[in-house]
């Protein structure tokens, strides 16, 4: 059966936290957008704007699922491409949705998810900045 170390149990500790705490506080910054500015969420068959959309953002969820497998599993040093994956798709989300739904103000969602991700990858890169390099 295979064990992780004291260390690599600390450093997916520390992954899961900061990710943990980017859906806390992306739940209480898109809710309070919502309501100040009553943004409408679309049904689940509206979340892509068009094809183009849905398929990138599918191949970009997949590989950013596939990254932090890796990461976690294989390469410790590059464990900070979990969180620039993610904010990579939610750039390619905000863009799409500012490019073609400007009206419904659904981007802003996502921008701040968005920056949340590049937040969570500075603040792990300065705290694991040994590993990195």
């Amino acid at each position: 059966m295979y064990l992780m170390t004291v260390g690599r149990r600390i450093k997916v500790i520390s992954i899961l936290s900061i990710l943990i705490a980017i859906f806390i506080l992306d739940q209480f910054i898109n809710r309070s957008l919502i309501k100040k500015w009553d943004i409408e969420i679309p049904e689940l068959e509206r979340k892509y704007v068009n094809k183009l959309h849905k398929y990138v953002e599918k191949i970009l969820y997949c590989s950013s699922f596939i990254v932090m497998i890796i990461a976690i599993n294989e390469f410790s040093h590059l464990r900070i491409f979990i969180f620039i994956s993610m904010a990579v798709m939610f750039a390619f989300r905000t863009i799409m949705k500012w490019t073609f739904t400007k009206e419904s103000k659904t981007y802003l969602l996502s921008a701040v998810t968005c920056g949340l991700f590049i937040v969570g990858s500075i603040v792990y890169g300065l705290t694991h900045y040994n590993e990195i390099l």
